[in-house]
């Protein structure tokens, strides 16, 4: 398998997170994933991308995509970056906006959303970095 690696730098405007999402689909067709899978990476990509524009700095945020292997089989790994003022990533809520009663805000779920569509996610933040890295298993799917 041949390695892949991008590294994208976005500006803050309208509707960059589409470049990111085009990235995801062409190097996760490259590896050979899934309809299903190339869906889910690039939603959670768009999804941690809107989260960098919202609230990220205004210079912009990078995108780098990847592929690892460990023990566990061969994956797609995806990082934004943002340098805004952090947050506790411990405090976000980890369950389905749908299946919380009485719930009718559509904000804050973006990273719920992320864990719920990728195989790992991991948040590293503090005040003038935050790093988003999902993970999504290559093959194994239809």
């Amino acid at each position: 398998m041949n390695r892949m690696e991008v590294g994208l730098r976005l500006p803050i405007i309208p509707d960059v997170e589409l470049i990111a999402a085009k990235a995801v689909e062409v190097v996760s067709r490259g590896l050979g994933m899934s309809d299903t899978q190339i869906e889910s990476a690039t939603v959670a990509t768009v999804e941690a991308c809107l989260n960098a524009v919202e609230h990220g700095n205004r210079d912009g945020f990078e995108v780098r995509l990847g592929q690892a292997s460990d023990e566990d089989g061969s994956w797609l790994v995806i990082e934004v970056e943002d340098h805004g003022e952090g947050f506790d990533p411990e405090a976000v809520p980890r369950s389905n906006p749908a299946r919380v009663q009485g719930c009718t805000s559509k904000r804050g779920w973006g990273l719920t959303l992320i864990r719920e569509l990728m195989d790992g996610v991991e948040v590293r933040s503090r005040p003038g970095l935050t790093i988003v890295r999902m993970r999504k298993r290559i093959g194994g799917e239809p």
